[in-house]
């Protein structure tokens, strides 16, 4: 499964889950990629595997890896 959002539509649900953002407009029309953590995890800066729900990349630069969105699942 994977879903690609703007910064826009982010900013929008973000702000319908009552938060207030604030930030670099630069980024609204940026898409990110958001997809299930692989089976595996993934590998952190520090070389050990971790598994989230979900993980988010910059679609113009998935190749700088991802960012874990929530809390860990401890396996």
């Amino acid at each position: 499964m994977l879903i690609t959002l703007t910064g826009k539509e982010i900013k929008d649900l973000a702000e319908f889950a009552g938060f207030t953002v604030t930030g670099d407009v630069d980024c609204l029309d940026a898409e990110f990629d958001i997809c299930r953590c692989p089976k595996g995890g993934f590998i952190n800066d520090d070389g050990t595997f971790e598994h989230f729900r979900y993980v988010a990349s910059m679609s113009e630069y998935c190749e700088e890896g991802y960012v874990p969105l929530g809390d860990e699942i401890i396996r």
